[in-house]
């Protein structure tokens, strides 16, 4: 793999030097090696994922007094676009993990995000079970989750059953959270229920990208939910309070994604390093003396240090609206971050598969290979993508100019 050094400071680098210096280099690299090998044999990376939990991957953001690592929101995603690099699929499964964590951190006074919070420092990652759509649309699947804790007075647990369809990461995931009606006051509750009895996680995902994320189906039977694990509610939000509250869940994939395209870049520099034979029609004898190849790989460096400045654009807009939470600016900040998490995703999501195709163009006939695996590029970017698709945003960027209208405030945005 391709790293910085001394004689060519310009070079890409798989990792950053703040995932060196939280010691995660040797993970990242590990998983980076492994990762053509994953996808050929469609082995899920229960393994890798365990070991980044142990290592505080799932507690990046707490402070390093209170059992994490201490970094800032941007820091987060610039080692989370280092483990992107090295596999989305990885990087991906700890999105909803890090999302929750992210909530939890803002309000960590209220019980319910302090026992989120406590599960990170325990090394644990937690898991949703809330619904992802009404299923309105042709095609689309409902997730019918836990709606209601039914009390069980003999053993003094609450019970519930329910499904999460496009489980991201609840293959891995130690806990799961949700919002029901608990039956006593018959009033909405959020709950923490951990992984045993009754819980059962499929990996049935069939997409063609992205295919180790553990997106399938979580199945809640009868399962028992604690007394102390129900919480009240998040208290409302105040009528002024800014009222995006998904921009992290965009600028995270989008992030993803610019991994994947400094992948490209590291997997260009050794496909053209290892092919031996030119096309004869060619001007040099070794393919990476072909000017026509060194030109290509310095297009696929351009755009892909684009598409990942981009990231970087809506990542600094998600920061500063963190650190503008509570003050005047709040409102402002918050709706530029969501229109820089538009803006972003628009162009990488133009971009990014374009680079994926020009690494093929740069191996050429060496390069479709099912050993290597180089498709995946592909359509890891084009699955992750399509989460939310940029048509949408488009539109959006163009109505906010020409009416100032807003995005709409629910996910996605």
């Amino acid at each position: 793999m391709a790293e910085l050094s001394q004689s060519n400071p310009g070079a890409v680098a798989l990792v950053s030097p703040l995932s060196a210096s939280l010691g995660l280099s040797s993970a990242i690299a590990g998983i980076a090696a492994t990762a053509a090998q994953r996808e050929r044999a469609q082995r899920l990376p229960h393994e890798e994922i365990a070991a980044l939990k142990s290592l505080g991957f799932g507690a990046l953001r707490l402070p390093a007094d209170d059992g994490g690592h201490g970094v800032s929101l941007s820091g987060l995603f610039t080692v989370a676009r280092d483990l992107a690099a090295a596999d989305s699929n990885i990087a991906h499964a700890f999105r909803n993990h890090l999302w929750q964590v992210e909530a939890a951190l803002q309000n960590r006074d209220h019980p319910f995000h302090s026992h989120v919070l406590d599960l990170a420092r325990r090394r644990k990652t937690v898991g949703l079970s809330f619904a992802d759509t009404d299923a309105t649309a042709a095609g689309a699947r409902s997730s019918r989750v836990i709606s209601r804790l039914e009390w069980d007075a003999r053993r003094q647990v609450y019970v519930g059953s329910g499904d999460k369809v496009y489980a991201t990461g609840n293959l891995y995931n130690d806990a799961f959270v949700g919002v029901a009606v608990e039956s006593r006051e018959n009033a909405t509750v959020q709950y923490v229920l951990e992984r045993g009895e009754g819980v059962a996680t499929e990996d049935d995902w069939q997409g063609f990208g992205q295919r180790l994320t553990g997106s399938g189906t979580a199945r809640f039977r009868e399962v028992a939910v604690r007394a102390d694990h129900v919480y009240p509610p998040d208290p409302p939000k105040s009528p002024d309070a800014a009222p995006w509250g998904f921009t992290f869940h965009q600028v995270y994939l989008t992030n993803c994604i610019a991994g994947i395209a400094r992948r490209v870049v590291l997997d260009g520099i050794e496909v053209l390093r290892a092919r031996q034979r030119n096309f004869y029609h060619g001007e040099a004898v070794q393919p990476a003396d072909e000017p026509a190849l060194q030109a290509l790989l310095g297009r696929i460096r351009a755009y892909a240090a684009s598409i990942e400045a981009s990231a970087d654009r809506a990542v600094q807009a998600l920061q500063h609206a963190l650190a503008s939470r509570g003050t005047r600016d709040d409102y402002a900040s918050v709706l530029a971050a969501t229109l820089a998490a538009s803006e972003a995703k628009v162009v990488i999501d133009d971009l990014a598969p374009q680079v994926a195709s020009w690494l093929i163009d740069l191996g050429s006939g060496s390069a479709v290979s099912s050993v290597a695996a180089l498709d995946r590029h592909w359509r890891n970017i084009k699955v992750i993508a399509s989460h939310n698709p940029r048509l949408y945003k488009e539109r959006l960027l163009g109505q906010n100019l020409l009416t100032g209208q807003l995005p709409p405030t629910g996910a996605f945005f």
